[in-house]
């Protein structure tokens, strides 16, 4: 049986972005359930805001080689930090570029699982960003996972060697990790 591939998409462009930690630390227990992982730094892909118009002249060889890597997965990962109520400028572009993926055959993300986290700075903000997070999801046609979550107080999440120490965060993480590896799983064979 091939193991099952996943993508995983997050941070910011911010140095010691607690969305990155949080990516990296789902990534962490995706390997440990057999997955192969991907991470994907927004800060390292340096894209040009899209337009249609840009699009003509195709992706960079490096960023055709992720697209590729994103069209081959099983499942994805997606964390965003949370700016005024939405998803950050910089998850979005990301978002936004994966429109070459209307060309692939299936298009886009089609019925791969997406689990999703919204992090944001203030302890009960994060939901509107996660409702637009799987709204984004469904767009690309995909389906997002039943336990995505947005989560508060992100600067407080890890200990300052980077240890994430909010066990309900952790938690949470944990089974939506699980969620889409199971989901992955079963969409695939």
């Amino acid at each position: 049986m091939e193991k099952i591939k996943i993508v995983c998409l997050g941070g910011s462009l911010d140095a010691g972005s607690s969305s990155l930690k949080l990516v990296k630390c789902a990534e962490k227990k995706l390997m440990m359930l057999g997955a192969v992982t991907s991470l994907i730094d927004i800060k390292e892909l340096k894209l040009q805001i899209f337009s249609y118009s840009a699009m003509k002249k195709g992706p960079s060889p490096k960023f055709a080689k992720i697209l590729a890597k994103i069209h081959e997965a099983d499942g994805y990962i997606f964390v965003s930090p949370e700016y005024h109520g939405t998803v950050s400028a910089a998850f979005k572009n990301v978002i936004d570029h994966l429109e070459y993926l209307s060309a692939f055959k299936p298009p886009y993300l089609s019925s791969k699982p997406v689990g999703c986290i919204a992090v944001a700075g203030a302890e009960s903000a994060g939901h509107s960003t996660l409702t637009t997070m799987i709204s984004i999801v469904n767009n690309l046609r995909a389906i997002a996972a039943s336990t995505s979550f947005a989560i508060g107080s992100g600067s407080n999440l890890f200990t300052p060697s980077g240890k994430l120490k909010d066990k309900n965060a952790e938690r949470r993480l944990n089974r939506l990790a699980e969620e889409v590896y199971t989901l992955a799983v079963k969409l695939k064979y």
